[in-house]
């Protein structure tokens, strides 16, 4: 009768088991618990956080480009009135790069401006310049100055007899072309009135004529 009473001793290894089981899902849930409560203060936070739009380079734009749609990309960052991006893409559409732009970098606005319309009274024609052509930008409004067909081209503007100017302001219509090979001259598009531009079509083989900046933009 005793045997059928006999008690047998606890299973301690399972029970031991069982608690590092329930102690390892206790700190597991633990973590997600505390991940879920990050994430719900960045949540808040950003919520509490102002943003505007700005826009990026989309890859990399060089100096004189047109931009277009696809260059371009709209990104949100907080809101900061040290940005001058521009914000919307239909506002870079259609702007020349006045320097290298680098993929990623902001579209500020003194980095791109607008192409420039004809002055009233002006005409368009390639000018074959000598020189000065360097860093000329669409926009650009620059004195061109001859050499070598001053006796055939009449101006009050001042002649020493070897140079003359022959227009005292040229609005750039385009970026310059690649110099001719061997030649050292570059065409470059200008805006002149249309007595100034015959002259010079007329003339313009048989000198040079180079550009001198000025600090005014059209």
């Amino acid at each position: 009768m005793m045997d059928c009473f006999h008690m047998r001793p606890p299973r301690t290894g399972t029970s031991l088991e069982r608690r590092r089981l329930i102690d390892r899902g206790r700190r597991l849930l633990a973590s997600v618990l505390a991940g879920l409560a990050v994430l719900a203060i960045l949540q808040c936070l950003e919520s509490t956080v102002a943003t505007q739009t700005v826009l990026l380079a989309a890859a990399d734009i060089d100096r004189g480009q047109t931009i277009h749609a696809g260059d371009v990309e709209a990104v949100s960052v907080p809101a900061s009135d040290a940005f001058g991006a521009l914000r919307h893409v239909a506002d870079a559409e259609g702007l020349i790069a006045r320097v290298d732009i680098a993929e990623g970098m902001p579209i500020l606005g003194t980095l791109a401006g607008e192409r420039p319309a004809t002055p009233p009274g002006h005409t368009v024609i390639d000018v074959r310049l000598s020189g000065g052509w360097e860093g000329l930008l669409p926009g650009d409004a620059v004195g061109l100055t001859a050499s070598g067909i001053c006796s055939a081209y009449p101006s009050d503007a001042p002649n020493t007899g070897e140079t003359c100017a022959i227009a005292a302001r040229a609005v750039t219509m385009g970026m310059p072309a690649e110099p001719e090979a061997g030649s050292g001259t570059a065409l470059v598009p200008f805006a002149l009135p249309s007595d100034e531009a015959l002259r010079i079509l007329t003339l313009q083989d048989q000198g040079m004529i180079v550009a001198v900046a000025t600090e005014e933009r059209y």
